[in-house]
């Protein structure tokens, strides 16, 4: 039942994200067309945790459905086309939480930049002076001593 040259669904589904992501990677390596038995697997499992960042993300930022639903499908596109690379990847929950992420970023309203005040210009006077007029005219003592 675990035949490896056949690939059967109820072994797939047995693997865990890391194995699965393993011979994902070595079936396309070898120029295996099985690897998209392999890579369905893992867009599925990446399909819900997609589902469910893009839910709360747009719940956080006050998006409506519409663009929950353009975000998911813009995350799950983008995550079919990775899977289809010859490259390693991280592990799926990473990956597609980061391509949730960042769909939505791109559909969320950018927020308001805050006036910039503008500052009054400093009425800067000098030391020597100020103290001098100070003493001369008794507003100020001297410490400890004479005048």
């Amino acid at each position: 039942m675990n035949d490896r040259d056949t690939l059967n669904e109820r072994w797939l589904r047995s693997l865990d994200d890391i194995q699965l992501e393993g011979l994902r990677y070595s079936l396309l390596r070898s120029d295996d067309e099985r690897y998209e038995r392999a890579a369905e697997h893992l867009l599925v499992r990446g399909m819900a945790h997609i589902d469910r960042v893009c839910a709360e993300l747009c719940e956080l930022r006050g998006l409506d459905s519409g663009a929950h639903t353009k975000a998911t499908v813009s995350a799950s596109l983008r995550l079919q086309l990775r899977l289809a690379r010859e490259e390693t990847l991280p592990a799926i929950e990473v990956l597609a939480g980061r391509m949730a992420r960042e769909s939505v970023n791109v559909l969320a309203p950018s927020e308001p930049a805050l006036p910039r005040l503008a500052t009054r210009p400093p009425r800067l006077r000098t030391i020597e002076g100020a103290l001098s007029d100070a003493l001369r005219s008794g507003r100020l003592r001297r410490r400890g001593g004479t005048s």
